[in-house]
Parts: C-alpha cells; sequence; structure tokens
C-alpha cells in the first residue's frame, strides 16, 4: 500500500513537472513567435523607408550607401522573422495560399543561395535572384504573404465602413503627396500645396492639374501618379479586400460587412470572389486598352510603353490624367482617332460600374452557354431574366452618350469644330460627350466652346458616371430615378415603379438627399471660389466647381492660375465628390441608436 502511494506521488511530480515544462515552452514559443512578428514589422517599416529613399532621394553621386547591402541585411531578417514566427505558430490555411507561399519560400531560398558567398560559382547561373531587383520583389513578396497581420488591425478599430472607406482615400491622399515631394519624383521644386492637389487629383480620378504631367515630374513621378489613380479608381478597401483573401484564404465577419457596404452588394456570399473578378476584369480591360493603344501610338512619343498603360489606366479609371501636354489634344495624336475610340470605350467601361460589368458577364457567360446547350441537345433558348440596375444604368448612360454627342455636334460644328470634315465632328462630339462625364481628356480647345455648349457640359458632369464605378457625380440611376420620380408625381401616381419592380420609399429619400447635398456642395464651393479669385468669370469658376465636384477634370479657368484659398477649395469639392456626399456625412453623423416610436404622420403643405 505504501509503496503504491509513493508509486502515485513519483507519477504526480513527473506529470506536474511536465506540466510546467509544457507551460514554459507554451510562454517561451508564444513570446519567441511575438519577438519574431515584431523583428518582421520594424524589418518591413526598415524596407519600406529605404526603397523610397531608393526611388526618391538616392543618387550615387552623392549618397555614399552600399543599398545592395542594406537590401540583403532587411532580407535576411525578413525571412528568418517570417518563418520563425510561422513554425512557432502554425496557421492552417487554404491550399492556393498555402502554394504561393511555397513559390515564395522558394523564390527567398534562390535569393539565400544564389547571393551567399559560399556558392559565388554558381552566380552565373541565378540571374534571376542576383541584384537589387530581385531583392527588392523578394522582400515585397515576403511582406505582402504576411498581410493579415496588417488587415486583421481594422476589425480592433470599431470604424463604420462608410467612415472607414472615406479615411482610406484620405491616408492614400496624403501618402502620395509625400511622395510626391521626393527630390527625384519632379523636375523642379514644387509646393506641398501643389503635390496635394495632384495627389487628390489623382486619387479622387479627377484629371484637374495645377503642374503639368509631362514636364513637371519624371518617369518615377509619372509612375507614382499612375499607381495613385489606379488605387483611386478601385478604391484602397477593394484592394486590401483583395490581399486579404488571396493571401490569408480567409475573412472576418465585420471585413465581409464592410466590404458588403462598400462594394453596394446585396449578400455576403461569394463577396471576396466577386471582388477578385473585379480586380480581374479591371486589369484585363486595362491591358487590353494598352495594347491597342501601343501599337496606335506615333513614333515620335519617346516611351510608348509608359505611355500606352498610362492612357489605358487613367482612361478606365476616368481619370484624364495625360503625360503629353496639352493631353489628348497635343499635335502628335490630336487626329488620331484609333485611340480617341480606345480611351472613350474605355472610359464608357470604367464609367458604367462594376457591378454592370459583372452582371454583363455573366450574362454573356450565359448566352455562350445556352446557345452551345441549345445547339448539343436541341434545347429552347433561355437567357433569363434582365437585372433593373443594370438596365437603368446602360439606358442612361447610352441615352445621356447620344444626346451630349447631338447637342455638341450641333452647337459646335461651325464654332469650335469649324475645319473638321464631317466625320471629324462627330467622333469629336461623341468623345466630348463620353469625356465630360468623369473623364475629363479633351481633344480640342474647350476655350472657345459656346455658352449653350458649356451648360450642356455641366450638366453631363453634374450626373456623371454610374454608382460603384470609377467617376463621380450624382450618378445615373440618381438621376434617372429622379426623373422618373417627378414625371409619376405629377401624373398623380404615388407609386414609382421601373419595369416589374416598384423602387422603396428609402431609395427615393436618398436620391433626394444626394441631389440636394450635390447643389448645396456645389455652390458652397462656387461661392468660396467667387470671393478667392474676384477677377474670373463667374462662368468659368461655376464650370470649375462642377468639374471638380464630379471628379471630371475639365477646365475653363486654367486650375493652375488660382490661388491658395481656390486650391483648397477645388480639393474639398473633388475629395467630396469622389467618396460622396452621403457617404461622408454618414460616416461622420450616422448614429447608433435605434428609434423603437414613430409619431402620427402629418402632411405639409408645399404649394
Amino acid at each position: 500500500m505504501k509503496e503504491r502511494k509513493k508509486t502515485n506521488k513519483f507519477r504526480e511530480k513527473i506529470f506536474k513537472q511536465v506540466f510546467i515544462i509544457t507551460d514554459y515552452l507554451t510562454q517561451l514559443t508564444s513570446g519567441l513567435s511575438g519577438l519574431s512578428l515584431f523583428i518582421f514589422s520594424v524589418s518591413a517599416i526598415l524596407f519600406i523607408l529605404l526603397f523610397l529613399f531608393h526611388i526618391g532621394v538616392f543618387q550615387q553621386e552623392l549618397h555614399k550607401i552600399d543599398l545592395f547591402g542594406n537590401y540583403k541585411i532587411i532580407f535576411l531578417v525578413l525571412f528568418f522573422s517570417k518563418y520563425t514566427h510561422l513554425i512557432l505558430s502554425f496557421k492552417k490555411k487554404k491550399r492556393y495560399v498555402l502554394a504561393f507561399d511555397f513559390i515564395v519560400f522558394l523564390f527567398s531560398m534562390g535569393i539565400l543561395f544564389f547571393n551567399s558567398s559560399a556558392f559565388s560559382l554558381f552566380h552565373h547561373a541565378g540571374v534571376f535572384f542576383t541584384g537589387d531587383v530581385a531583392l527588392i520583389l523578394a522582400c515585397f513578396l515576403l511582406i505582402i504573404t504576411e498581410a493579415d497581420i496588417i488587415f486583421s488591425g481594422f476589425n480592433s478599430f470599431k470604424i463604420p465602413p462608410a467612415l472607414l472607406f472615406v479615411l482610406s482615400f484620405l491616408f492614400i491622399i496624403l501618402i502620395g503627396s509625400g511622395l510626391l515631394m521626393l527630390p527625384k519624383v519632379h523636375t523642379l521644386p514644387i509646393s506641398y500645396l501643389d503635390a496635394l492637389f495632384t495627389s487628390t487629383s489623382a486619387v479622387c480620378v479627377t484629371g484637374l492639374i495645377v503642374l503639368d504631367t509631362s514636364t513637371a515630374f519624371t518617369t518615377t513621378g509619372q509612375i507614382i501618379i499612375l499607381f495613385l489613380i489606379q488605387i483611386g479608381g478601385l478604391g484602397i478597401m477593394t484592394f486590401t479586400g483583395f490581399l486579404a483573401y488571396i493571401f490569408t484564404g480567409t475573412a472576418s465577419f465585420s471585413d465581409r460587412l464592410m466590404l458588403k457596404d462598400i462594394l453596394s452588394s446585396e449578400n455576403l456570399s461569394n463577396l471576396f470572389k466577386v471582388v477578385i473578378k473585379i480586380m480581374l476584369i479591371t486589369f484585363l480591360t486595362e491591358l487590353i486598352g494598352a495594347v491597342i493603344i501601343y501599337y496606335n501610338t506615333p513614333s515620335e512619343i519617346a516611351d510608348k510603353i509608359l505611355f500606352s498603360f498610362f492612357h489605358s489606366i487613367s482612361a478606365f479609371c476616368n481619370a484624364g490624367f495625360s503625360t503629353l501636354p496639352q493631353g489628348l489634344s497635343n499635335d502628335i495624336i490630336h487626329f488620331n482617332y484609333n485611340i480617341h475610340f480606345v480611351a472613350a470605350f474605355l472610359i464608357i467601361l470604367g464609367g458604367i460600374g462594376f457591378p454592370v460589368m459583372l452582371a454583363l458577364y455573366k450574362s454573356f457567360t450565359r448566352f455562350f452557354i445556352t446557345i452551345f446547350r441549345s445547339v448539343q441537345h436541341k434545347k429552347k433558348l433561355y437567357f433569363g431574366s434582365r437585372d433593373m440596375n443594370t438596365s437603368i444604368v446602360l439606358t442612361t448612360t447610352i441615352v445621356l452618350i447620344v444626346a451630349g454627342t447631338v447637342v455638341y455636334y450641333l452647337l459646335e460644328k461651325d464654332t469650335s469644330l469649324a475645319g473638321l470634315t464631317t466625320y471629324q465632328k462627330a467622333v469629336t462630339a461623341f468623345f466630348g460627350s463620353v469625356s465630360a462625364r468623369t473623364a475629363g481628356f479633351n481633344t480640342v480647345d474647350i476655350s472657345l466652346w459656346s455658352s449653350p455648349t458649356v451648360f450642356i457640359m455641366i450638366f453631363l458632369m453634374w450626373v456623371g458616371a454610374s454608382p460603384g464605378s470609377t467617376g463621380g457625380g450624382i450618378k445615373t440611376t440618381t438621376f434617372a430615378v429622379a426623373i422618373k420620380a417627378a414625371f409619376n408625381f405629377v401624373r398623380g401616381r404615388k407609386r414609382l415603379e421601373i419595369g416589374n419592380r416598384e423602387i422603396g420609399t428609402s431609395t427615393i429619400l436618398r436620391v433626394t438627399v444626394v441631389i440636394i447635398l450635390s447643389i448645396i456642395i456645389i455652390s458652397s464651393g462656387f461661392l468660396a471660389l467667387l470671393i478667392f479669385e474676384p477677377t474670373k468669370n463667374p462662368v468659368y469658376l461655376l464650370f470649375e466647381s462642377f468639374s471638380a465636384f464630379g471628379t471630371v477634370g475639365l477646365s475653363l479657368v486654367n486650375t493652375a492660375t488660382l490661388n491658395e484659398h481656390s486650391k483648397w477649395t477645388i480639393i474639398l469639392l473633388m475629395f467630396i465628390g469622389r467618396v460622396g456626399p452621403v457617404t461622408l456625412l454618414t460616416g461622420i453623423f450616422i448614429s447608433k441608436r435605434k428609434k423603437y416610436y414613430k409619431f402620427p404622420v402629418q402632411d405639409i403643405i408645399i404649394n
């Protein structure tokens, strides 16, 4: 009996020691994992700072710094801290995420192998693994694969999706303004206000400029502006959602709710697959556009590749930026109507909105599948019902483009279009009608426009593009619903019906709010410009206000000649126009308190 007790006590001591050791090991593992993550985060920040110094400040003749050696050290720290953290805190991931991580690991091992002095004999065999470019790419890949750490930080802040959307644009604008201030980015000294203005115009895909993009910025600066346009066109939250899903394979419920509100999606199912489709459609469209522009670009343009991609992305994102002086009205491509047509169709595709593009993609896919199955099995063709939102957007877009083209042609055929052939007048009128709805490109001297044309363009800029697009304005659906509601009211109808659906009261109320807020904001901006620019033509200042709010980029007043107060006014108009006044005010003033009571209804005498 005593021996059994001794045995039990001995076993208890052993188990106790095992539990204590296990506990210590768990704490040690957790501590090492946290330390590795901290080292990785610090190294990532140092890498970004070094990279910015490299592209924006570093000059070999002035800075005696071994950049390659610094990149190498940071890469080694990133590599070992990342995989130490990965081993100590292993998480189950999806197969394609693991496959991507494995590819990054193999590439990183190749960097280690071919940049090690012990394997110097093999350097000639590893041309893809040596040099600054390989190290920089490896560091970027290592940082991107840990993107879930960055995105998980959003969940710790209880920020409304609307406010987070607004803050994301503000954050990118401030980052962009800092990048544009780097010495190697611009060719002449610029003020921070001009850098902020350019960054805001690029991120808000407006196109109003205070500095000539072709002469004031170097190639590096133009590439930075191009990235700002791309991020601003798609929206930073779309990018973060895409990266979070690609490199983690999963997303929290709060992430899905946030993206649902930002993308105006009706449900949470397959939300991140929708984001991936948006990204793929965008990049594929821009690539096709760039290829077509490249083969139609004259040899007089030095860097045809940058020119092609810059104008393809700028057109699809409805930005209106150009790397040529005077933009598309430059003498080199003034009559290059192939480029004009490509730019116009890219503007239209970017302006109809991603929900419509996805709906069209789905419809075309269903169309061809249905035809194939009907031929194969001899079944009756069925193409499904049309989406009401898509129908409204396409109908309104076509009506505005056609009406704008006809009116532009009739009003300007003997003025700004004088001297052109009928075909050239028609193409120019078509491009002007398309561009006025948030794109901002111009192929003629718009200072020659007559007053009626200026009025028509103000109207088109106010309507703008479609919901979920890269453009601004009050949106085509807002305009269509408002016109339909007004027509219904004067006919004595109490319900608004479009097709075989009834439009809800909340939608009509939102339309009313959007229109009223747009008029108030534009009027406020116009009043401010009248005060700050008393010598300018008031019509030109009104045009500038609509252009800034509609994120169009056309200017009659020459934005570069405005004073500092006017530039700040335009910056605010561009920012509010891009994020949307309703989104901005909702994000700031939204109340989480619900009212569970209702007052009696009282009609107000209107007229």
